[in-house]
């Protein structure tokens, strides 16, 4: 599928001007990714004219939902939802890579991010609308769902240095925490499931390799088993 981009331009005259001196290249395709993958893409910009350009980047997204997130960076400097980035570009030269990254949460999802690129010297802006995609999940992949809880399985499985598991609850919700249990029954550690959060990352590089097993538990109420294996 191709992304559609829409792009505005200022009506004004100057503004037609500077965006022939401002090309941003290789910034096409809509971004789709999957249940709990990540999709990263890049793009560059090519600046024609005789002088540095220093160009604010700014996004702004729709709701993103289930915990997925989209993020921007350029030369180690990153920025999420409503966040922007400052890149200079000498004259007559391309940027460095710029990344983008759509991380898919626990659901899936249709949004837009809208980028604004700003030309600070002159106060031109163009904007780019990019639909966003996050594919339905597998089944193996949900651990629990019902009503407004829904959390999904530690990955990786089988883990190594740690396992994350995403979730959304509702707010109303209390006591909801994840058991971790070896095969004797034992519990190895219990994690609170706090509703301003969703994602739980658990370090597994201090556990022993082999079988555990997690439960989620709601007031106190089991509701879902599954096996966790932990390998060096």
């Amino acid at each position: 599928m191709k992304i559609i981009f829409t792009i505005f331009l200022s009506i004004a005259l100057s503004a037609s001007l500077w965006a022939q001196d401002i090309l941003v290249k290789d910034l096409d395709g809509e971004i789709v990714t999957g249940f709990q993958k990540t999709t990263t893409k890049t793009f560059k910009i090519q600046n024609f004219s005789n002088t540095e350009k220093s160009i604010r980047i700014k996004q702004n997204i729709d709701e993103i939902q289930g915990g997925s997130t989209f993020i921007m960076c350029y030369q180690g400097v990153c920025s999420n939802k409503n966040e922007s980035i400052t890149i200079s570009i000498a004259a007559n030269s391309v940027s460095h890579d710029i990344k983008i990254m759509l991380n898919g949460g626990l659901s899936n999802f249709n949004s837009i991010a809208y980028l604004e690129f700003i030309d600070l010297k002159v106060d031109h802006v163009v904007k780019k609308e990019i639909a966003l995609k996050v594919t339905e999940r597998n089944s193996k992949d949900v651990f629990f769902e019902k009503g407004d809880i829904a959390v999904n399985s530690f990955f990786p499985n089988p883990a190594v240095k740690n396992a994350v598991m995403e979730y959304t609850i509702s707010p109303y919700e209390e006591d909801a925490k994840i058991t971790l249990q070896n095969v004797l029954g034992s519990i190895v550690n219990t994690y609170e499931l706090s509703p301003d959060h969703n994602k739980l990352s658990i370090n597994t590089e201090d556990l022993n390799p082999g079988v555990y097993f997690y439960t989620l538990s709601i007031r106190d109420e089991g509701l879902a088993t599954r096996k966790l294996i932990v390998k060096k």
